[in-house]
């Protein structure tokens, strides 16, 4: 298991990275990027206070960590869709790198790491969570997920 030290450097870098997922670029909601802005931001909701809860920024609480948990395993396959690739009649500025589509099989590799590191944490969570300690790597494995689709895919 990972000392805390660690996962409090990977929380703050993870919510840095979510934070420019979903920071300043104002899309048109309605756009393919406007629609996966939307979902990011709610995986931001829940993840932010799981991660402050393991750093402790905030205190902890197993049900709540669970609640969040859940929510996120829940929103796990909305994002994706809205990656529709841009041509002329979607000229969407985006942040997405073009290896989204040029390097579709490494992209829906890394999505489905997510998908797999999120349920695995949902059924953690969805025993009763008493510690941070029962619940740390499995977040950690959430996170190293977001980060390798950012590191791959994302400006």
């Amino acid at each position: 298991m990972q000392p805390v030290p660690t996962l409090k450097i990977l929380s703050c870098l993870s919510l840095s990275l979510l934070l420019a997922a979903c920071g300043n670029q104002q899309a048109d909601p309605d756009s393919p990027e406007g629609q996966r802005q939307a979902v990011f931001q709610q995986f931001l909701q829940h993840s932010e206070p799981m991660g402050g809860m393991l750093a402790g920024r905030l205190a902890f609480d197993g049900e709540a960590f669970a609640g969040h948990a859940e929510q996120l395993a829940g929103l796990a396959d909305a994002p994706w869709k809205h990656f529709s690739e841009p041509d002329q009649n979607n000229p969407q500025p985006n942040a997405a790198l073009s290896e989204v589509w040029s390097d579709a099989d490494g992209f829906a590799e890394r999505i489905g790491q997510y998908q797999t590191a999120v349920t695995d944490l949902n059924l953690i969570t969805a025993k009763g969570v008493d510690s941070p300690e029962q619940v740390a790597s499995a977040m950690q494995a959430v996170q190293q997920a977001c980060k390798a689709c950012h590191d791959g895919y994302r400006r």
